[in-house]
């Protein structure tokens, strides 16, 4: 399907280029066939070298890092205070540390599920080259749900190790849960919709401040 839709994309731009049209007028293009509504859209673009193999490579990875900094900007203004300001805020020992933790976990997060983002089409204009990521929003929803329920599961794993001696595991069940956490946080931005998944983390936190003797 991918395959068809880049055809697609390429005429629409081919098209638009012959009539002389700007890049705004082919960014309009784009959004009209991959809406804001159900795609995460990422237009790369750099200077023409002469290279045009390597200033391909150079505007998908431009591409995707678009992609990846709508949600890292969105996650950090809009939750990591919000994530740090509930029961996680137990877990450390201060605001500073709550926020520094969960933003470097925004960021590991993030770059994993952008891995299922596609180049769709490329064009070049005006010394421009230009290329089109796109990660559907449906896909990424379902994937975030599943890599939070994954990571809940490790946290609960690593809680009864710790519980039975295992000195790693209450470490490593905290960073699960965080990242546990985080996808959640990004699942409910592009889907829209409020989580379930509270209670479970709040009785994942429970647990944790048991382990580190903060109760």
């Amino acid at each position: 399907m991918f395959r068809l839709q880049s055809l697609f994309s390429l005429l629409v731009f081919l098209i638009a280029l012959a009539d002389g049209a700007s890049a705004g007028s082919a960014y309009d293009n784009v959004y009209a066939e991959y809406p804001k509504d159900k795609y995460l859209v990422g237009i790369g673009e750099t200077g023409r070298t002469g290279n045009f193999l390597n200033d391909k490579r150079v505007a998908e990875v431009l591409a995707r890092l678009e992609i990846a900094k709508q949600i890292k900007v969105r996650l950090k203004e809009e939750t990591v205070d919000i994530m740090c300001e509930g029961g996680a805020a137990r877990l450390f020992k201060d605001m500073r540390e709550c926020r520094n933790e969960f933003v470097m976990v925004v960021e590991v997060t993030v770059d994993e599920f952008l891995s299922g983002s596609k180049i769709v089409s490329h064009w070049e204009q005006d010394g421009i080259v230009y290329a089109v990521a796109v990660l559907p929003k449906a896909e990424a929803v379902k994937e975030l749900d599943d890599r939070s329920k994954e990571s809940a599961d490790r946290t609960r794993e690593n809680i009864e190790k710790a519980k039975n001696g295992d000195d790693g595991a209450a470490g490593e069940a905290q960073r699960e849960y965080m990242k546990a956490v985080t996808y959640d946080r990004e699942k409910e931005m592009l889907d829209g919709v409020r989580s379930r998944s509270s209670d479970m983390f709040d009785e994942l936190e429970k647990e944790l401040v048991k382990l580190g003797g903060k109760e």
